[in-house]
């Protein structure tokens, strides 16, 4: 899951922008949450720790290369896109050491270039090197690529982008392998990787379509750390 933040105080362009990423991340049926801002004093006094966010540099009240530089100073991994009218104001992205910038009017095009750029950065850092050893033999991937794991017959069930993998082994031992920070186990079979959850309901959440149970002795506790990894909880 990416959290993303809008920093504009042209509501209308901030909405175009806002229909862009939207559709960047529908397009490759990924989940994402955006929050949006009119301006950069409010942006600063949030507490989210954001994945991406896109700042216009020219506000009222407080512009974006400033909120940019406060935003860098406690989260030194955040990917900051300017969005402006005017590519040579931009340029001054590398004090804060910006991903990207895109000119105003935005484009899909433009966007889905800048995300791309962006969501690689993100991936390259969250990306662990991970092997399965199956009855076909070994299976290569990354953590961030796993969906779930489930526990089926004394079986392991690896649920990696649309296939599945089955090992011997007990989830408890995946469990101290996989990092706390991304895994959250919903009941005694299934362990769920929050980067791909998409919606959390009283007694299930939706992963990649899929129904899992929630237990309700967990409940609590898988809305409250989902809510930490949105950064809504920081």
């Amino acid at each position: 899951m990416i959290l993303i933040a809008i920093v504009d105080d042209d509501e209308s362009e901030m909405r175009e922008l806002k229909k862009c990423v939207e559709k960047y991340f529908a397009d490759k049926d990924e989940a994402c949450v955006i929050h949006l801002y009119s301006d950069g004093v409010e942006f600063v006094r949030s507490r989210e720790q954001y994945n991406i966010v896109f700042f216009d540099i020219r506000m009222k009240e407080m512009d974006g290369l400033d909120a940019a530089r406060f935003l860098r100073i406690i989260n030194k991994e955040v990917q900051i896109i300017f969005v402006t009218h005017m590519a040579q104001m931009a340029i001054r992205g590398y004090e804060v050491d910006a991903t990207d910038f895109i000119i105003k009017p935005v484009d899909q095009f433009s966007v889905n270039r800048v995300l791309d750029k962006a969501i690689k950065k993100i991936d390259v850092s969250a990306d662990v090197p991970f092997a399965l050893k199956t009855q076909d033999g070994i299976v290569s991937t990354s953590t961030k690529n796993i969906l779930f794991v489930e526990i089926f017959n004394h079986d392991l069930i690896y649920h990696i982008e649309g296939k599945e993998y089955k090992v011997r082994g007990k989830l408890s031992d995946v469990i101290e392998k996989l990092d706390e920070n991304q895994f959250i186990q919903c009941n005694r079979s299934y362990l769920v990787n929050m980067r791909h959850i998409k919606s959390i309901n009283n007694d299930y959440l939706v992963v990649n379509d899929v129904r899992i149970p929630i237990s309700k002795s967990r409940q609590k506790e898988i809305e409250h750390r989902f809510i930490l990894y949105l950064g809504e909880g920081k």
